[in-house]
């Protein structure tokens, strides 16, 4: 058997393994990134909405009304 050629056709597989798990790991960290942004876009809306409708509620009741006394 030729040992030459067999060290480097593992070296190769061995290369091959470590290509296939960057690329798992790199896909892995685009999913959790996605996935994070999308929670922080919930986040975001949820805070957001609860805001506008505080606002509206606040202007609603009158708030922020600033009446002037007329001589």
């Amino acid at each position: 058997m030729n040992w030459r050629l067999f060290g480097w056709l593992a070296a190769m597989f061995g290369g091959a393994i470590v290509a296939i798990w960057l690329v798992a790991t790199v896909i892995s960290l685009v999913f959790a990134t996605l996935g994070f942004l999308i929670k922080l876009a919930l986040v975001v809306a949820v805070v957001g909405g609860l805001i506008f409708l505080g606002y509206k509620g606040y202007k609603a009741v009158g708030g922020g009304e600033r009446r002037q006394i007329r001589k």
